[in-house]
């Protein structure tokens, strides 16, 4: 018997379901601004632009401030390997931008919903805090978040944009959020480093708005790996970056050989990425945030679960082994691992070990599924046979938890009754 006989019917095991996509990509489209800013300000926000070489940017004042975005996914709906990014833009698919394309491919996926982060414009709000002029950059990002409920609206309640925010001005990401939360938005992407902008740790007394008034809201905040980083719009060497379509392109030695070429950088470059998101999780579930902001729920996107069980456990031993100061000590309320339990989400995509082993050890209530499209780690077109291959040995309720339920609680998602 092959492995491909060995597999299991992947609509028979995801029968029933309303799957929960909780980390897909939404490219921005090339009349994202220029059509929601009246002709006068046209010069003022980010316009789409394809060079004579082929290759398609993002401009603002002729400068290139980001690529055309991690886009696989050629017209005709077919995955391209061996690239980060799909040039020109005019080879791209519409379902990496268009919503009823979105939503037909979901249903050919067997998705019924999809939480939505940036693409080219990063996965916070980083990019957007590199344009200088201020006034500019509360527009440019304003318009973002109109697009991003546009989008909801016209998926019938099918995709759900986590909107960035404004950081740099505290008093407008409390504006932004009420109005959001008004527009039916399900949650937010913030960076996990803004010293990286210049902004102070999370846990500082700047950030005690943004998160209050979270908390009142029960909010969703997403860390989605590589969201620290910034790039300013000045850079000339983001125009070489999308010309040999990679974000990697430039000299990195601290995560890969200078040797490799750029397909072999991206590969290293992602896996490690995966676990950055130790530090947010570790911070967050060391601190006593969770115990001032109750009803916080924390997804951490695109990070995978293989390594979560070694964090739970070290965060306890080294808890005991290191904190024995009283101050130190009455700092938290709880134990890490209970933070963790009522707090955080993670999400798996290609993994196979852990889902098959490990979901109970890292609780069946903190897993959730994803499938990355467009991206190049993306399980498309085959997220649900990889589903059901990891999903078939498991309990019916733990597999409903995980495959839709923890995600629609944590956003506030409606399911259809089955």
């Amino acid at each position: 018997m092959t492995m491909t006989d060995a597999r299991p019917d992947a609509d028979a095991v995801l029968e029933g379901y309303s799957i929960v996509d909780c980390d897909a990509h939404f490219t921005e489209p090339p009349d994202l601004w220029t059509s929601r800013v009246p002709a006068g300000m046209q010069s003022r926000v980010p316009v789409m632009k394809t060079m004579d070489d082929g290759v398609t940017a993002w401009y603002l004042d002729d400068q290139v401030i980001a690529s055309s975005g991690g886009n696989t996914i050629r017209r005709g709906a077919r995955k391209v390997l061996g690239t980060q990014m799909i040039q020109p833009w005019t080879e791209v698919d519409p379902s990496t931008y268009d919503p009823k394309a979105r939503v037909a491919l979901l249903d050919q996926m067997g998705v019924y919903a999809q939480i939505l982060f940036p693409n080219a414009m990063g996965f916070a709000s980083n990019t957007i805090f590199g344009i200088e002029d201020v006034e500019r950059r509360n527009l440019v990002q304003a318009v973002y978040n109109d697009f991003l409920m546009d989008v909801q609206a016209e998926s019938g309640g099918r995709l759900f944009p986590q909107a960035v925010l404004p950081i740099w001005d505290m008093d407008l990401t409390v504006r932004e959020m009420e109005r959001l939360r008004d527009r039916g938005c399900t949650g937010f992407t913030i960076t996990d480093k803004p010293q990286v902008v210049g902004m102070p740790d999370l846990d500082a007394p700047y950030f005690a708005p943004m998160w209050a008034l979270g908390n009142e809201m029960g909010a969703v905040f997403n860390f989605h790996i590589a969201s620290g980083a910034g790039r300013k719009s000045d850079d000339p060497r983001v125009r070489e970056m999308t010309r040999i379509g990679s974000s990697v392109g430039l000299p990195n030695p601290d995560v890969y050989w200078e040797s490799f070429g750029p397909q072999r950088r991206l590969a290293v470059l992602a896996t490690q990425f995966y676990m950055s998101n130790a530090r947010i999780i570790v911070n967050l579930c060391m601190s006593n945030l969770f115990d001032r902001y109750p009803n916080i729920k924390i997804n951490s996107a695109e990070s995978g679960i293989g390594w979560i069980p070694f964090i739970l456990e070290a965060m306890e031993y080294q808890l005991e082994e290191m904190v024995t100061e009283p101050a130190e000590v009455s700092l938290q309320q709880r134990r890490p691992t209970e933070y963790f339990r009522d707090h955080i989400l993670v999400s798996f995509w290609f993994e196979r070990v852990a889902p098959m082993k490990n979901i109970e050890d890292i609780g069946i209530n903190n897993v959730v599924i994803e499938t990355d499209i467009p991206h190049p780690t993306c399980t498309y077109p085959h997220s649900k046979e990889r589903l059901a291959e990891v999903m078939a040995g498991l309990d019916p309720h733990v597999r409903r938890r995980v495959l839709q339920d923890n995600a629609a609680e944590a956003y506030g998602i409606p399911l259809p009754t089955s």
